[in-house]
C-alpha cells in the first residue's frame, strides 16, 4: 500500500482560498470544495495524477501520459483506480487527503438503469468527469489549521514531495482580481416558458392519478451570455450565498460553480450518511416574515407527506448498501435557511455491509431520490419524456472518494455551469397531485435566484 504523509499549520480560509485562486489561474483540472459550515473542511486539489471521462458509454482514462480506453461499467472503474492507488488515512488528518475528485451527471444512471432517450442532449457534457490527486490541502474550519497531504509510492518519497508542496501553499497570496465584464447583450433563455411547464406538470398529475408515480421533480433550465469569469461568479456566491457544499470544478470542456445545501450520501469509515431536502418556501423580508414562512411550511400536511415519502425513498437507497437493521433517521424535519429560499430538512444514517465500497454506495444512491421524485424509476422515465433537454451536470453529483475510500458527493442543485461563453442554471419542483402548478413553476426560478444574483454582481448588472 502506497504511503501519506501530511504537515499542518495555522492559517485561514481566506489566506487558502486566495493562493488557490493565485495557484489556479488560467488552468484546468483542479477542484475546491468549501463548506458553509462550522467544524468541516474546505479542501482543494489543484495538480491531477489522471482523469477520468466516460461518455455514451465509452471511458477514457489518462493516467501517467498514456490514454487507454474502456467500454467497463464507470462506477467499476472509479473502485479499480481506488483500490491501485490505496492509502490509508493518516491519524489526525481528515477524510480527503487524497484521491478522486470531480463530478458524476445526472446521465450516468442510464450505467445503473435502462431509460429512454427522448430528451435532446445539447449540451453534450460528460456522464462522469473525475480526476486524481496525490497532493491536496485541506482547511479545517475548527482548528483554523491548514493539511498539507502528500501521497507516494514510499513513505520517503512522500516526505520529499511534502517539503515543495508545503512550501508552495504557505505563500501569501492577494485577494483576487477580475477583469472588467465584456460588453455583450445577456438575453435570458429558458427551457420551458410557463405555458408549456404548466402543460408538463398536468401530464404528471395524470400519472399520478393513473398510480404511476406518488410525485416527480420538473426542472426549468435557464440561460445567457457570460460576460465575466466563472471564478469571479463563485468569489461573489461564497460571499452572499455561503452553502453547506460550496464547489468549484474547471475542467477541460466546463467550469462548475455551486453551492448546494443537500447531501448525496456520505461514507466515513464504516458510517453513512444522507441528507434529503424536501419543501421549500422564500425567505421572508424581515425575521418575524420569515418565521411566519417557515411555520407555513412545517404546517402543510403536503409538503410534510411529500418530505416523508421521500426520507422513506432515501431510507431503501441507504438500505442496499447498510448492515441489516442499522438504517435509521436522527434528524426529522427541520428548517434551514439559505440567502434566498428555506427549506425543511432530515437526515438519515447507517452503516455500510461488508462486501460494499465507496463506490458502490455512490451507485446505490444515485441519483438522489428528491430530485426525481418517487418511485425513482418510473419518475426518470417520465422527465426524460417531459424535459425537454438532457439534465446532463443537473442533479448528479459533485465530491470526492478517498484513497481510503471514504466519500463525500453532494447533490448538484443550485450550480451553474460555464461551457462555451455560455451560463445555465436548472432548477426544479416536486409535483404531486393538488400542486399548483403555476407555483410549482415560480418555486423553480426562485431556486436559481441566489446564481444569477451572484453572476448580475460579478458582472456589475445589479
Amino acid at each position: 500500500m502506497r504511503q501519506t504523509v501530511y504537515e499542518s499549520f495555522t492559517w485561514t480560509k481566506e489566506q487558502f482560498y486566495n493562493r488557490y485562486v493565485e495557484r489556479t489561474a488560467g488552468q484546468t483540472g483542479h477542484i475546491w470544495l468549501e463548506s458553509g459550515r462550522i467544524g468541516s473542511y474546505t479542501m482543494a486539489g489543484v495538480r491531477p495524477v489522471g482523469h477520468i471521462r466516460t461518455k455514451n458509454g465509452r471511458t477514457i482514462i489518462q493516467e501517467a501520459g498514456q490514454e487507454k480506453q474502456y467500454t467497463d461499467a464507470p462506477f467499476t472503474l472509479l473502485e479499480e483506480i481506488r483500490a491501485r492507488y490505496a492509502s490509508a488515512r493518516p491519524e489526525g488528518m481528515p477524510p480527503f487527503f487524497g484521491g478522486l475528485a470531480g463530478y458524476v451527471s445526472y446521465d450516468a444512471v442510464r450505467y445503473l438503469e435502462r431509460l429512454p432517450e427522448q430528451a435532446e442532449d445539447d449540451l453534450a457534457t460528460a456522464d462522469l468527469s473525475l480526476y486524481w490527486y496525490d497532493e491536496v490541502a485541506v482547511f479545517d474550519h475548527q482548528t483554523e489549521r491548514l493539511f498539507i497531504a502528500v501521497t507516494r509510492e514510499t513513505e520517503a518519497e512522500a516526505t520529499l514531495a511534502l517539503a515543495a508542496e508545503v512550501s508552495s501553499w504557505r505563500q501569501s497570496s492577494p485577494a483576487p482580481m477580475f477583469a472588467a465584464p465584456e460588453e455583450k447583450t445577456a438575453e435570458r433563455g429558458r427551457s420551458f416558458e410557463r405555458s408549456a411547464f404548466m402543460q408538463a406538470a398536468d401530464r404528471i398529475k395524470q400519472y399520478i392519478e393513473a398510480g404511476d408515480v406518488f410525485q416527480v421533480n420538473l426542472a426549468v433550465r435557464q440561460q445567457e451570455p457570460l460576460r465575466t469569469t466563472p471564478a469571479h461568479i463563485y468569489d461573489v456566491l461564497r460571499t452572499i450565498n455561503p452553502s453547506p457544499y460550496m464547489g468549484y470544478f474547471a475542467d477541460k470542456e466546463l467550469v462548475l460553480v455551486s453551492a448546494s445545501p443537500e447531501l448525496l450520501v456520505e461514507k466515513i469509515g464504516l458510517s453513512l450518511a444522507t441528507r434529503p431536502i424536501a419543501g421549500t418556501r422564500p425567505r421572508g423580508q424581515n425575521e418575524e416574515e420569515d418565521l411566519a414562512l417557515a411555520k407555513t411550511l412545517l404546517d402543510n400536511e403536503k409538503e410534510r407527506a411529500e418530505h416523508v415519502m421521500l426520507v422513506d425513498l432515501e431510507r431503501n437507497d441507504l438500505g442496499r448498501v447498510s448492515r441489516y437493521g442499522s438504517v435509521h433517521v436522527d434528524e426529522l424535519m427541520v428548517i434551514e435557511k439559505y440567502s434566498h429560499v428555506q427549506h425543511i430538512v432530515s437526515n438519515v444514517r447507517g452503516e455500510i455491509a461488508a462486501d460494499e465500497t465507496g463506490s458502490s454506495v455512490l451507485a446505490a444512491m444515485f441519483p438522489g431520490g428528491t430530485i426525481t421524485g418517487a418511485p425513482k424509476i418510473r419518475t426518470m422515465e417520465i422527465i426524460e419524456e417531459l424535459e425537454p433537454v438532457r439534465r446532463g451536470i443537473y442533479t448528479g453529483a459533485l465530491g470526492f472518494i478517498s484513497w481510503a475510500d471514504d466519500v463525500i458527493f453532494n447533490i448538484l442543485i443550485r450550480t451553474l455551469v460555464a461551457k462555451d461563453g455560455m451560463a445555465y442554471i436548472q432548477a426544479g419542483a416536486g409535483i404531486v397531485t393538488d400542486s399548483d402548478s403555476e407555483s410549482e413553476y415560480e418555486e423553480s426560478l426562485s431556486k436559481a435566484k441566489a446564481l444569477w444574483v451572484a453572476k448580475e454582481m460579478a458582472e456589475g448588472t445589479t
